[in-house]
């Protein structure tokens, strides 16, 4: 009889258990509040961005720019006119929770993907977005002029 009680205890233990555990932290980077905590900073955090949404999504916003110019190539080729072709990325930097948070959607073969970066620097401290886009755009830059289109 006492082990019966014992048993029925474990059990709606571990029936209320989940319950009252609290949420999940996992910094995945698929909300603002779940965003990835970025260890570098400057050039290094935009190489640390790409290598986690290669990581992530098995591809990054310099090769969905390589698949649209090729394929944009491609059509112009076959129809003798420009092709306009959309944009495969976009970035942000948001604010949230006191802390300045990189954004990016990024069109994948999958469809749209967003992840969310913490850069761990607080929006108090000035002129900091302005130095975060000019180390974005001129990484971007000098990766766009290494792709090759073939």
């Amino acid at each position: 009889m006492l082990a019966r009680a014992a048993i029925l205890a474990v059990a709606a233990l571990l029936t209320v258990a989940p319950c009252h555990a609290e949420k999940s932290t996992v910094q995945d980077g698929s909300t603002k509040e779940r965003a990835i905590p970025l260890k570098q900073r400057g050039p290094k955090a935009i190489e640390e961005e790409m290598a986690w949404m290669m990581k992530v999504f098995h591809y990054t916003p310099l090769l969905a720019t390589r698949d649209v110019m090729v394929d944009a190539v491609r059509r112009a080729k076959a129809t003798k006119k420009a092709v306009h072709a959309p944009t495969p990325w976009q970035h942000a930097t948001l604010e949230h929770a006191g802390q300045w948070c990189s954004y990016w959607m990024v069109r994948t073969p999958r469809g749209k993907r967003h992840i969310y970066f913490d850069t761990g620097i607080s929006t108090n401290t000035p002129g900091e977005v302005e130095r975060q886009e000019s180390s974005r755009a001129q990484y971007m830059e000098q990766m766009m002029q290494s792709l090759k289109l073939e």
